[in-house]
């Protein structure tokens, strides 16, 4: 069962319901890394302790299907979730998972700031089912500079 939280579908509003395929190259992608996903896990695991909640930890198959949506919204220069459902079935993501995306943040800790800071974004950090996580940045010339894309997943 895929759960998709009132925050991506507030964000799909926002983007004009834009699917994967309708976004148009605009800007050049000139570097993507999920290098800063440990640093993600190791925060939002303190996080959602607090919470109550157990810690995430870092998944190659979510850091591969998050630097597909950041290359792509990086190059779009606009933000969206494109076809999630489908994408998380490319990268062999089963059960609940949920999408974060953000642009313009310089660092991991002010996206995830910025993610704590939004109530929907929130809601997805603190998914009970979340056990892994994947994060990704890429790098643009042009629009906000640097998107993020967190996926969390069973």
């Amino acid at each position: 069962m895929r759960t998709v939280s009132f925050c991506l579908l507030a964000a799909l509003a926002l983007a004009g319901c834009a699917t994967e395929s309708s976004l148009t190259s605009q800007h050049a992608v000139l570097a993507t890394s999920t290098s800063d996903a440990a640093t993600a896990a190791s925060l939002i695991s303190a996080y959602r302790v607090s919470q109550g909640l157990s810690p995430v930890m870092v998944d190659s198959q979510l850091n591969k299907a998050a630097e597909h949506q950041a290359r792509v919204v990086a190059a779009a220069g606009k933000l969206s979730h494109g076809n999630f459902a489908s994408r998380m079935d490319q990268y062999g993501i089963a059960g609940y998972s949920a999408e974060n995306l953000s642009a313009g943040s310089s660092s991991v800790d002010g996206a995830v700031s910025r993610w704590k800071a939004s109530p929907g974004h929130n809601s997805n950090l603190l998914m009970p089912q979340a056990r892994k996580i994947g994060l990704a940045r890429a790098d643009a010339k042009g629009g906000y500079g640097r998107y993020w894309a967190l996926v969390l997943g069973q």
